[in-house]
């Protein structure tokens, strides 16, 4: 009798201290909504570039959606979704191109910096957004 407690004791910790390692609803929920381009890094550029405070580009993430307008109008739309790498750094993938997904490591600096970074690329193409406020 005092066998099966014992391992009865055992398995309810062994359950409860293995957690799956998954990604949260909450990686996406902190993307929701508006992000304006401050900084990006051309293709070939080792440095950053700054854009003006008014930059007209706009990256909105609505459900899985991932839209990027220029001066208001909307130029492209694709679905996203979020990825655990083995480093533990939330990535973004895109569906751009089914063949070739974009894939961007992603962070968000306390709540209104973001970052991404191509990791597909070999220039590491990156850009930096700033949360628009409601």
């Amino acid at each position: 009798m005092r066998a099966y407690i014992t391992v009865i004791l055992l398995l309810v910790f062994a359950n409860s201290s293995c957690k799956k390692e998954t990604i949260s609803d909450t990686s996406s929920q902190k993307l929701q909504g508006s992000w304006r381009l401050l900084y990006s890094s051309p293709s070939g550029a080792k440095d950053l570039v700054k854009h003006d405070t008014t930059s007209s580009e706009i990256l909105k993430f609505d459900g899985n959606n991932m839209l990027t307008y220029s001066r208001g109008s909307l130029i492209s739309r694709e679905t996203f979704l979020m990825a655990l790498k083995s480093d533990h750094q939330p990535y973004l993938v895109t569906d751009s191109d089914p063949w070739n997904p974009r894939i961007f490591s992603c962070k968000i600096t306390g709540t209104d910096t973001l970052s991404l970074l191509s990791v597909h690329s070999n220039v590491h193409i990156g850009r930096v957004y700033l949360r628009v406020k409601p």
